[in-house]
């Protein structure tokens, strides 16, 4: 046996069993009375089990032993599905993802004996003929599953390494910087055999680079459903009726993104159950409903990705936020109140926490941040909105990969710069008066992009003008020329202390000179 090959195919499996189990006990604690879920989550348990113990993980196997045992018991008619018997099996899955976590991280699991005593206590000792009957005639007596594949082949799916998709792209990003060197050689040659084969070499890396970003995709419904879970434990916790509402679960990420966003998601989540949702008697008091809702959402634009985490809740206090910037010297005591974005910039201050009380959920003054560098890091932006006694609401905008994105090519002084297409909005030779653009007769807040890069020498009159979509309104970024749009390969690269906030990354132009991948929103 492959004994490492089994153990990744033991964590995958276990993993999805875990999270459809969450799934399932959340929708029976709202309905206790249905028999519906019983028998997908004793497979689920069973599976478990069955890997477990041929990999030698005894302490996970018994512990799913256990928990399949009080499902037969309430799958018999031996015991109803109430509050205790819920609690413990939901108990039995956060055993169940400590065990397997630590086979992940390469420890051994550890046994639960009190949890386990627990699941056989609530099991009224009645004769086991599943658990007894032979492996073969139990595969006979239970209903197959997560994936129908047709006669075909059509449906079914093939585990891959990220590890070696992550190569695949390093790949097609290395012949993506030949073939547009290539076809920067040919376009002096039209017509000859040279730009033939470059305009065919062009297609087939194209369709090549596409199936390779496609087969790196994933629904962040992956990641969104690890959280319904974590909101019901949240509102136990705080005494508060909570409700957690998902949509847009079947839009697509890149995996590296993916992967990345879920650390930034429980924070905001967790900070709209403690921070925004208020106490189910205010709320009354209040005229709402007792029951909060936290809405969780996923909406695809062009090449950008908006995931939005929204509360019903009280809402920010920018006066409270404004005198506590004060206190701490990020204000000056006469400053106006801040808009939505000055807000954010505030909140995301290293440390800067409007909760007096430490807890275990929030007010440690880390969160926003670190939420907001995770989302830069990612090539995406934040933004905030919020109404007093209605709620607040974070929108992350991110890109659909971080591999290979669409960009418009600029010129400032001698240096070419790109800007993803999914922050801009247009682009054009617009007149400039002292500094400011006017689009269409109204005034838009603006940048010279010499003067970021202490180039000076801007100038009034007609400009070449990118327009840029900053939050809910445009800016616009003043350059020296257009250059035209172009697939960039986003280079990693260590980031120099002093980086400004506006570089977003670096690519290789098809002539082999680097690059700067700008980040336009993080000048205004």
């Amino acid at each position: 046996m492959d004994l490492a090959r089994y153990t990744a195919l033991f964590l995958s499996d276990s993993r999805d069993h875990l999270q459809r189990c969450n799934e399932l006990l959340l929708a029976w604690e709202r309905s206790p009375g249905s028999s519906t879920p019983v028998g997908e989550i004793f497979r689920a348990f069973h599976s478990i089990k069955g890997s477990s113990a041929a990999l030698g993980l005894d302490p996970v196997a018994e512990l799913a032993h256990a928990a399949e045992q009080l499902l037969e018991a309430i799958r018999d008619g031996n015991q109803s599905a109430g509050r205790e018997v819920l609690d413990a099996l939901f108990l039995a899955v956060d055993g169940l993802e400590e065990g397997v976590e630590a086979v992940g991280r390469g420890d051994a699991p550890r046994a639960a004996p009190a949890l386990i005593e627990t699941l056989r206590a609530l099991a009224p000792v009645m004769p086991s003929r599943t658990a007894e009957m032979p492996v073969t005639e139990r595969r006979l007596t239970e209903r197959p599953s997560g994936a129908n594949a047709s006669a075909d082949g059509s449906g079914r799916h093939v585990r891959v390494d990220l590890l070696r998709l992550d190569a695949l792209v390093q790949g097609i990003g290395e012949l993506m910087v030949a073939r547009n060197r290539l076809a920067a050689l040919a376009d002096g040659e039209i017509g000859s055999e040279l730009e033939q084969v470059s305009s065919r070499i062009s297609g087939l890396v194209s369709t090549l680079q596409s199936g390779v970003l496609r087969a790196r995709m994933a629904p962040v419904a992956e990641v969104f459903q690890r959280f319904p879970r974590m909101i019901r434990d949240l509102g136990r916790d705080l005494g508060k009726e909570i409700r957690l509402d998902l949509s847009g679960g079947d839009i697509e990420l890149d995996r590296s993104v993916l992967d990345a966003l879920g650390d930034p998601l429980t924070h905001l989540l967790r900070n709209a159950a403690d921070h925004g949702l208020e106490p189910p008697a205010d709320r009354a008091r209040a005229g709402k409903p007792r029951e909060g809702v936290i809405r969780l959402r996923a909406e695809r634009a062009r090449d950008e990705v908006t995931v939005t985490v929204a509360d019903d809740g009280r809402g920010i206090d920018r006066a409270a936020v404004r005198q506590h910037a004060v206190d701490r010297g990020l204000l000056e005591a006469e400053s106006a109140m801040p808009d939505a974005a000055g807000l954010l910039r505030l909140l995301s201050q290293p440390g800067f926490t409007m909760k007096r009380d430490v807890s275990r959920v929030s007010g440690r003054g880390v969160g926003v941040d670190a939420v907001v560098a995770r989302i830069r890091a990612l090539g995406g932006r934040m933004e905030l909105k919020t109404v007093p006694g209605r709620g607040t609401t974070f929108l992350l905008h991110l890109p659909v990969t971080r591999a290979i994105v669409r960009a418009l090519l600029v010129q400032v002084g001698d240096e070419r710069y790109a800007i993803p297409f999914g922050v801009l909005a247009e682009a054009g030779v617009h007149e400039a008066s002292k500094g400011e653009v006017t689009l269409r007769g109204v005034p838009v807040p603006t940048a010279d992009l010499r003067d970021a890069l202490w180039l000076g020498g801007g100038r009034s009159g007609r400009r070449p003008v990118v327009v840029v979509n900053v939050g809910d309104h445009r800016a616009a970024l003043m350059v020296d020329s257009l250059l035209g749009q172009q697939d960039v390969v986003v280079e990693q690269f260590a980031a120099p202390a002093g980086l400004p906030t506006w570089v977003g990354g670096a690519t290789i132009l098809p002539d082999g000179t680097p690059a700067l991948i700008l980040d336009p929103a993080a000048l205004f």
